[in-house]
């Protein structure tokens, strides 16, 4: 599992981001992704709401070659995202199975332009 802080994305543009899957007890990359689904959520800290969130099967994550995850928000889903600091959280499903791949912060700055 990461713990991550990722970097700031502004809330008046798309937000692209990865990750590369790897086997915590190999370090190896984990290239089979037959079967996974993924899930990618974002709430406030206080009080708890989500502001964003995507999967595998609505098409928020898509998997690539070589075991990453990649996700995209638009800017209009990103619109209405208040600058602030939120929580991430993304796992991962495979036959009944669910792993905790990612949790951190997320830094969302007002862009500014409306």
């Amino acid at each position: 599992m990461y713990i991550a802080q990722l970097e700031p994305v502004s809330n008046r543009a798309d937000w692209f981001g990865t990750i590369e899957l790897i086997n915590d007890d190999t370090n190896e990359i984990i290239t089979d992704l037959t079967g996974v689904t993924a899930k990618i959520y974002v709430h406030s800290k206080t009080p708890q709401y989500r502001v964003l969130s995507g999967t595998t099967e609505d098409g928020h994550i898509t998997l690539v070659d070589g075991g990453i995850i990649s996700w995209q928000f638009t800017a209009a889903e990103m619109a209405p995202v208040c600058a602030g600091t939120y929580d991430i959280g993304i796992t991962i499903a495979r036959d009944d199975i669910t792993q905790q791949e990612l949790i951190g912060s997320l830094p969302v700055v007002d862009g500014i332009m409306r």
